[in-house]
Parts: structure tokens; C-alpha cells; sequence
């Protein structure tokens, strides 16, 4: 029987330009996930210029606390990024949402964004299209426990009309195909931004943010999932470029999946934020190397960060 999928399976590789690589250098992983994350002001910089300096297309960070929200947070991300952006005052980064447990009232969750697109170049935002349940571990009677995550419709769309009077891009997180949907109102309704990209997370057994193999939300990390997000995706009316990035995989051979999605067109979001494995603790430069040889193995040209920047259509 012939499905939807199998013109994916049996596509030749192709694609219209260079592949982005992005490092993701932190997210909420700690020291105890994988000693190399960098959690301090000075770390996160130094990491940041380190792999801006080794061809990162983009660099994306949080701050010190998740739990910070507005001119709080925004102040929290100017003690790493004025370090950063005085070596290099043109790099492409975007910070994260903050703590949607935290908000009240008309909080959005995006209220540091604007300062920092202001003064520190963040020039690109993140829009998480749903809400979700992050695992973290089992309670003593093999329950699941972790909480809840993303934003309800009114805040989506408070986010989104801030960033479209800005025209800033949008990248939008697609944890579940339930997101994708969210998002897609907006793109054929003509309401995206310019520069905007789906980032589809395909979430392998250790989920988001657990430690043990307890994934219970997203789709699996495999060929079939990727295919079924492009599949979907075939209905935007507005096309806007997609990447993958793979979470929680633990030992998990990810290369081929990554690979194809380099041949298909796609883009690469790498780095620590994503990657857990107990028995493996690399760096964020580690990753984006091996993501960059992938792409040389396949013949897919890595995109400059000037090249980067078009396809987000930003300035530099």
C-alpha cells in the first residue's frame, strides 16, 4: 500500500541552498546532566563564542533562571551577552520563553524579548505553539511527575502580535504535531513573519528534560516522524524553511536522521539543550562538529553566518 510518506522515503537528496547548523549550548540541563553545560554567565559566553567562532549559524541561550520573566530576565541575559557582544556585536542569537508557571494576568512569557532585540541583537524569538507535560522522573509507585509547559491560546497570540508589529522572525517549537497545527492557522491566515522556520523536535527516550528513559510526549526520533512532519506541512500556504532537533536520544544513533534531513533541505539545531545521554558527556562544539561532517559527508554546503542570516532575513 502506497502512503503519503513514501515520496519522502524515495526522494532523492536535494535541496535549493546550504544548510544552517545552530548551537542550542544550554536550555535548563545542569552540571549534573553533563558537566560540560554552561550554567554562569562567563560559561554560557565563553561557550557561545566558541562555537559562533567554529561556524554556528545561530547561537540560542537561556539565562541563568527560567524563572525570571521581563526586565528581570532581560537583565540576567545583558550580564553574558554585553561580554558576547562586544567580541562580536553582528552575532546571530535568540534567547528562550521564560517560566509559563510564573505568569499572571496579561504576561505573554516574551516580555524580555523586546529590550533584548533593542539592545543586545536578538533579532530572532522563539513561539512555542502548544502546551505540553515535561517528564522529569518516577515517583516511588512508578508515576510519572514533571510539569506542565507552553502557553494557551490567548498568550500564543499575545506573543505573536508582539513580534509581528516588530516583524521579528519567529521560530516555532513543534513538540507535538498538535503544535504544528497551532502554528499553521497563523501561516495560512498570511500571519507569520518574514524569516520565520519550523523547528520540529523529535524527542527520543529521555524526553526534554528527565534523566531516565520516561519520554512521554512528542514523536519518536526516526525517518518516519520527519517525514510526517514535512508531510504536514505541505498545506502551509506560506512556506517557511524547517529544521530538525532531536532530544533526549540517550544512545540513540542519530546520524542517519540527521543526515537525511540534510539531504531533504532541512536545517540543524545541535548543542546540549537537546542532547542527554548518561554514558556520554560531550561539549556543544562536539556536536556542532559532528552535525558540520555530517553535512560535508552528504555534499550539502554549510551555510556562512551571512548566508544564516538571509534565510532569517535579518540584518547583520
Amino acid at each position: 500500500m502506497v502512503t503519503a510518506l513514501d515520496k519522502y522515503a524515495d526522494a532523492k537528496p536535494h535541496w535549493d541552498g546550504p544548510v544552517v547548523i545552530e548551537s542550542h549550548i544550554n536550555g535548563v540541563r545542569t552540571k549534573e546532566m553533563n558537566p560540560n553545560t554552561p550554567v554562569g554567565y562567563d560559561e554560557i559566553a565563553e561557550d557561545a563564542i566558541r562555537c559562533w567562532e567554529a561556524g554556528a549559524g545561530a547561537i540560542h541561550a537561556h539565562n541563568t533562571s527560567f524563572d525570571l520573566l521581563g526586565e528581570n530576565a532581560y537583565k540576567d541575559y545583558m550580564r553574558t551577552w554585553s561580554t558576547v557582544l562586544e567580541k562580536y556585536p553582528d552575532i546571530t542569537w535568540y534567547p528562550t520563553t521564560c517560566n509559563n508557571l510564573r505568569l499572571t494576568g496579561s504576561e505573554n512569557g516574551l516580555e524580555h524579548v523586546m529590550p533584548l532585540n533593542e539592545h543586545a541583537h536578538a533579532q530572532i524569538a522563539c513561539v512555542d505553539t502548544g502546551l505540553t507535560l515535561f517528564a522529569t522522573h518516577e515517583d516511588e509507585d512508578g508515576y510519572l511527575v514533571g510539569p506542565e509547559f507552553g502557553f494557551d491560546y490567548a498568550r500564543i497570540g499575545s506573543q505573536w502580535r508582539m513580534l509581528r508589529e516588530k516583524q521579528i522572525p519567529m521560530v516555532y517549537g513543534v513538540y507535538e504535531p498538535g503544535h504544528l497545527r497551532h502554528a499553521m492557522h497563523y501561516v495560512n491566515k498570511g500571519m507569520s513573519t518574514p524569516g520565520s522556520m519550523w523547528d520540529f523536535y523529535l524527542i527520543g527516550d529521555y524526553g526534554l528534560t528527565a534523566t531516565e528513559p520516561i519520554a512521554t510526549n512528542g514523536v519518536k526520533p526516526s525517518l518516519e516522524s520527519l517525514y510526517y512532519y514535512l508531510h504536514m506541512i505541505e498545506e502551509a500556504k506560506v512556506q517557511h524553511p524547517w529544521y530538525i532537533s532531536i532530544w533526549g536520544q540517550g544512545a540513540l544513533d542519530d546520524t542517519h536522521i540527521l543526515r537525511r534531513a540534510i539531504e531533504l533541505g532541512g536545517h540543524i539545531k545541535t548543542g546540549l539543550e537537546l542532547f542527554y545521554d548518561p554514558a556520554r558527556n560531550p561539549t556543544n562544539l562536539e556536536l556542532l562538529q559532528q552535525a558540520q561532517e555530517i553535512a560535508r559527508e552528504v555534499g550539502r554546503p554549510i551555510a556562512t553566518q551571512d548566508e544564516a542570516r538571509e534565510l532569517y532575513k535579518i540584518r547583520a
